[in-house]
């Protein structure tokens, strides 16, 4: 039986099955929890399955194995049966919307009234409820998704992973020695997991792609304004999930236009769901080598994705777009100088409360000002010249590049100083090759999965398209998760060991 077929009858095992042994619900649980946003509708659709069916399978996975994972700050199970009942209902009239009973893990960071948002921070953990919705959550509303629950953060969204002393280590599914990337860490180990069926993230300095590289999934850094999430540039919410298809899903629901937030890009985009093949295609590779070495096993397998696209009738060059780890700096403080500088104050004005971490990223950035304000930006023109000279000014339609030097990243970042692989070296960001496209923040980046490369741990590659050409970057990831075996299918899975 393949993936499809067992997916397409886990509906009738889970009802046959529910007076049964734990044993026997394990399978079609499984087989819930990690169907793709397609196969659920259908489901849903034929009334094999419903959403309060696929939430409760979710929640016992939740109950099952997130004490090893440790994803979750708050969950909000009786809220989301109450929607996924009214999902239900609206699958009976004919009245399902885009997302309609779809299972979607929030970042500790966009609001929704009577959550608390965190920023993996004690200092918040006591903070007063939200009164209103974050734009993207307005969009989810609207989509008809279901959000149980939230997902852990480094403090302040500043690390690699998420250890916090307000929540403790979040591990990854895949191996639990190593981080799920971060900032949006929680967001990855929980799709990796299958404690929910899409996640958002939120991207400052890489914080979609790092984890979605380090966890096997699909992530989208939209340009700036593409999805409505603040007025920050550097900043941008954005899309993860376990396929590409299901990131066409969520990045429909969230794209667009808000009243709250007036970067926000009109008209709205719509992406494809289907996309022509490659061939023909010029594309370029920087292996990033003035920011990180990146290591053999993450190096090979990029290597052998550039010989599929090659003989998908592809022209792969290598170039040098002048990137330098001497920027990293110039970056941090261009970033704290905007209203993330808020964070400074409140920070140094609470040092007794911070995860060991923060302490030496507030000591690294110092002061910042509009000086750095300035520096930053002139950082940014000279990359965006040097960008469009050596790469899309040529004619290459994509630009590659690996997302973290080496997944092999500790979990427990106050161990992190003991840890063979020194992650403190210029804020964490030392393995990264993901914050220039935040300096550059107009170019569409989705990280795509490379497979399990070490340690069974994932790694994942960036596809830059040219400034503002979303669909270039889709078109890209499409025929890649055609021409590339996909994880979360033929035995594909984490081991939660």
């Amino acid at each position: 039986m393949n993936r499809r077929q067992f997916i397409q009858g886990a509906g009738t095992t889970l009802i046959a099955s529910a007076a049964g042994s734990a044993t026997a619900q394990a399978a079609p649980d499984e087989a819930l929890c990690y169907a793709s946003v397609d196969e659920l509708k259908a489901m849903f659709r034929a009334r094999k399955v419903s959403p309060v069916d696929v939430l409760k399978a979710q929640i016992r996975r939740i109950e099952a194995l997130n004490p090893k994972v440790n994803c979750i700050t708050y969950t909000h199970f009786d809220q989301a049966l109450k929607e996924a009942k009214q999902s239900e209902e609206r699958y009976r009239r004919g009245t399902a919307r885009p997302l309609e009973g779809i299972t979607v893990a929030i970042k500790d960071e966009f609001d929704r009234p009577g959550w608390r948002t965190t920023q993996g921070s004690l200092i918040f953990k006591d903070a007063p409820p939200a009164t209103e919705n974050a734009a993207i959550i307005d969009s989810l509303e609207a989509a008809g998704a279901i959000m149980p629950f939230q997902t852990t953060v480094p403090e302040f969204y500043l690390f690699l992973g998420a250890s916090t002393r307000a929540w403790g280590t979040t591990r990854n599914p895949w191996n639990l020695e190593y981080s799920p990337g971060g900032s949006s860490a929680g967001s990855g180990a929980a799709l990796a997991a299958g404690f929910a069926t899409l996640a958002t993230g939120s991207d400052m300095g890489g914080s979609i792609r790092i984890p979605a590289s380090q966890c096997g999934l699909y992530g989208f850094r939209p340009p700036f304004g593409r999805v409505a999430s603040g007025e920050v540039p550097m900043s941008t919410a954005g899309p993860l999930a376990r396929h590409f298809d299901d990131l066409v899903h969520l990045q429909n629901a969230i794209v667009g236009p808000s009243e709250k937030v007036m970067a926000a890009i009109r008209p709205r985009l719509n992406y494809p769901s289907r996309y022509r093949p490659l061939r023909g295609w010029r594309i370029a590779v920087d292996w990033g080598a003035g920011i990180a070495d990146t290591i053999p096993s993450v190096k090979a397998a990029m290597l052998q994705g550039i010989k599929t696209l090659r003989a998908a009738g592809c022209v792969v060059d290598e170039v040098d777009c002048g990137f330098s780890k001497a920027d990293k700096l110039v970056f941090v403080r261009g970033l704290m100088s905007t209203s993330m500088g808020t964070l400074i104050d409140t920070a140094n004005a609470h040092r007794d409360q911070l995860s060991p971490y923060m302490t030496d990223i507030l000591d690294q950035a110092g002061p910042v000002g509009p000086r750095q304000a300035e520096e930053a930006e002139a950082l940014t023109e000279r990359l965006h010249r040097q960008v469009q000279q050596r790469v899309f000014g040529k004619g290459y339609r994509i630009l590659l590049m690996p997302t973290v030097a080496t997944p092999l990243v500790g979990a427990d970042m106050f161990k992190s100083k003991e840890n063979k692989i020194d992650v403190w070296t210029g804020t964490g960001l030392g393995l990264v090759l993901t914050w220039h496209w935040n300096l550059l923040n107009r170019y569409p980046v989705v990280d795509v999965p490379l497979g399990v490369v070490e340690e069974r741990m994932p790694a994942g590659m960036q596809a830059i398209g040219q400034s503002f050409t979303d669909l270039d970057a889709f078109q890209f990831a499409s025929n890649w998760s055609r021409l590339q075996p996909s994880l979360f299918a033929g035995g594909r899975f984490p081991t939660f060991a």
